[in-house]
């Protein structure tokens, strides 16, 4: 068994304004690491939002981006994907690929839609509507009152499908997310989250979220982020307790519809988490520390390794965990993209 793997929210293989990869691990970089570990193509952060700290308007967008172009100038086992045939090609090559997405797009924008045509035009293939406030385009999952998709975020979602770049709801409120999928024309993802009905995290998706989402042909890529996998009265989830919830999804939803999106950020500052995550998202951290933030046995991006024979231990058949592992996803971006 050799799929394609794909990551539906990587993160970042390299850190805005500080422009370094993330930290080597016994000696071995990290895109070794991950090459190894059968990694193909990873959806990074492009901007500030989920990654760093500081203003994240459209010049943050255009240095994140620089900083990767160069990289992939420096780098030749990088492709920057544009389509499908870019996951594929660097499978072949054994090369990672790497999808511009990011985590929120309002403060980018800053009011104005055509910034989205600008971004896709520069090599941008997914975009994340809500982080986890409320903003122009609607309200982000940690708003007690979800008011649901803006008009400006029916502008932007017109853009975003015109462009044909593939719309993002991790983050976003049950209501915005709902309304969100119905309102889009393209095939949307959830490129990061789990299922509230096994972890009640108001981060995870409802049923009525994943009902919609799936009608769409949607996929949602199932996180190791420990507080959103996590059981009632059980210490530190495992990946077993991550698999639950790609089997949820692929059980009660179908198979088609569910990926992985580990939400992985070796690059992150013990510093930045206490500060920023626990100070500002108290619920989002929950318990946990930098070192036990993922789920055990799924924690860094050598462990995607493990991810083949931990479906086919739990019964995915080869077909049906190649799907899980990047097929699913693979085959929205190649219906959005081409």
């Amino acid at each position: 068994m050799d799929p394609i793997i794909i990551d539906g929210m990587g993160s970042a293989a390299l850190l805005p304004s500080a422009q370094v990869p993330p930290p080597a691990l016994d000696g071995r970089p990290w895109l070794d690491r991950a090459l190894a570990s059968g990694l193909t193509a990873m959806n990074v952060s492009i901007g500030v939002t989920g990654v760093a700290m500081g203003a994240d308007d459209f010049r943050t967008v255009l240095h994140t981006m620089h900083g990767y172009f160069c990289y992939f100038d420096l780098e030749p086992r990088l492709i920057h994907v544009l389509t499908a045939e870019d996951i594929r090609r660097a499978k072949r090559e054994g090369r990672l690929g790497i999808i511009f997405g990011c985590q929120g797009i309002a403060t980018k924008l800053d009011g104005d839609p055509s910034m989205i045509l600008i971004m896709a035009r520069l090599g941008q293939r997914i975009m994340q509507l809500m982080y986890n406030e409320k903003s122009a385009l609607g309200c982000g999952a940690l708003e007690t009152e979800d008011t649901g998709l803006t008009e400006f975020g029916r502008v932007c979602v017109r853009e975003i499908d015109d462009c044909r770049m593939v719309v993002d709801l991790a983050h976003a409120g049950a209501r915005t997310a709902r309304e969100a999928i119905a309102f889009a024309r393209g095939t949307p993802i959830i490129s990061h989250g789990n299922a509230r009905a096994l972890t009640n995290h108001q981060r995870n998706a409802p049923d009525d979220v994943l009902k919609a989402l799936v009608e769409r042909g949607g996929v949602i890529g199932i996180t190791a982020y420990a507080p959103f996998c996590e059981k009632a009265d059980k210490g530190r989830p495992t990946l077993d307790d991550m698999i639950d919830h790609v089997a949820y999804v692929a059980d009660k939803f179908g198979i088609d519809h569910v990926g992985i999106g580990s939400d992985f950020f070796e690059g992150e500052s013990w510093v930045r988490f206490e500060r920023f995550f626990r100070r500002r998202y108290p619920s989002i951290v929950g318990r946990y520390n930098i070192d036990t933030v993922y789920a055990q046995g799924f924690g860094i991006v050598d462990d995607f390794a493990a991810l083949p024979g931990a479906l086919r231990r739990r019964g995915f058949s080869e077909t049906d965990a190649a799907k899980v592992l990047g097929g699913n996803f693979l085959r929205v971006f190649e219906g959005v993209w081409g």
